[in-house]
């Protein structure tokens, strides 16, 4: 015979189960919010690196900006540079999470098969 304390822990280890099978459900209908994000940095990073490269490597614009107005040319390098710098971070995070949800499909596809597995053993 089964104590009432036994049957409240399996009831805690069926509902911590169920909580994190509705957690692992939820990450992945976000990957999708995030899969966005991951393409937004794979194009809008490149677009800014680049027009940051070419407003400073344009030897007339940035010649005509400090001999004419060198406060306007200091603030625009500061832009480009915090641009630069948002955007290569922006660029590191959009691959290191692509990495990631590469790897947490596998893991998912994984899951899900067991957790079918186990449902068909179980009777459920």
């Amino acid at each position: 015979m089964s104590s009432p304390e036994d049957a409240s822990k399996d009831e805690k280890k069926e509902s911590i189960f169920e909580v994190l099978d509705q957690l692992i459900f939820h990450l992945n209908t976000t990957k999708n919010v995030f899969t966005l994000l991951i393409i937004s940095s794979f194009i809008l990073a490149p677009v800014a690196l680049v027009t940051a490269g070419v407003i400073l490597l344009h030897p007339a614009f940035m010649r005509l900006l400090l001999t004419r107005l060198p406060s306007v040319a200091a603030m625009v390098l500061v832009f480009v540079t915090i641009t630069v710098i948002l955007a290569s971070v922006w660029l590191y995070i959009g691959l290191t999470e692509r990495v990631f949800f590469s790897n947490w499909n596998k893991k998912f596809s994984r899951f899900m098969s067991l957790k079918d597995k186990i449902d068909k053993e179980l009777g459920g």
